[in-house]
């Protein structure tokens, strides 16, 4: 999908420090939730495809980078659901300690996603044929924001891998690691990215181009990692999951 949905943010050095300090707060919607949804589209951004690319890492040939990509789409477009397990930990220089929070997301074909935050505290974010629900231990909110709105249209487009080959927001590049796992290396071009992103780099598993782990790496040196397990693609997923 493409993601030119970062347009919508008209990122100022105020609100990029709220968004430092509260992203260790995840009920918080009017600045960590905005965090947390581009954390989430950033990790689906190859259709739910990590390592940072490193010296030993072989950069893929063109005539081989068409045929991954097309790998990938064809994947993607065949995928009706999936379901997955994941941890996902912050780390930054201003803490001991990371923070790290866990939880499951599913996704069914054409419009369905739901993000779920387990733990430390729940906090669930559902995107349902244009419909948005934000669910927190304070209650339900429907359609609390139209931005998240647009981002949940976004969100759900990357799963099928169709922007791949449109992505005018990033360089992408991609490696062949020394375990013979495929990276895709995102290098943002945008400048609403570029203010908060040095790198997304995200491991594909060869089998079945799904996300094996995500480093979204940040321009003051912060990281996020997540890391999915347990994926299961194209299960029976009951419509009330995403109600």
């Amino acid at each position: 999908m493409s993601i030119h949905f970062f347009t919508i943010f008209a990122a100022s050095i105020k609100l990029r420090e709220q968004i430092c300090f509260l992203s260790r707060h995840p009920l918080n919607f009017t600045t960590s939730m905005k965090k947390n949804i581009l954390i989430i589209f950033l990790t689906l951004l190859t259709a739910s495809v990590s390592m940072a690319q490193t010296p030993t890492d072989t950069e893929v040939t063109d005539e081989k980078k068409t045929a991954l990509v097309t790998a990938i789409e064809k994947a993607h477009k065949q995928m009706t659901s999936l379901s997955a397990q994941f941890t996902q930990r912050k780390s930054s220089a201003l803490f001991t300690e990371d923070a790290v929070q866990k939880g499951k997301l599913n996704y069914k074909s054409p419009k369905m996603l739901r993000w779920e935050y387990t733990s430390p505290k729940a906090m669930t974010v559902i995107f349902s044929n244009g419909k948005v629900l934000l669910k927190t231990e304070k209650g339900t909110t429907s359609n609390p924001n139209k931005m998240l709105g647009e981002m949940g249209n976004m969100i759900i487009n990357t799963i099928n891998g169709s922007f791949l080959k449109e992505n005018s927001d990033f360089n992408t590049r991609y490696y062949k690691n020394k375990s013979g796992q495929y990276v895709v290396m995102l290098i943002p071009v945008n400048k609403r990215i570029k203010a908060y992103y040095k790198s997304i780099s995200i491991a594909l598993n060869n089998s079945t181009y799904l996300a094996d782990k995500v480093i979204l790496t940040e321009v003051n040196g912060d990281a996020t990692t997540i890391i999915f397990s347990d994926k299961k693609a194209n299960a029976t997923l009951s419509d009330s999951l995403f109600k």
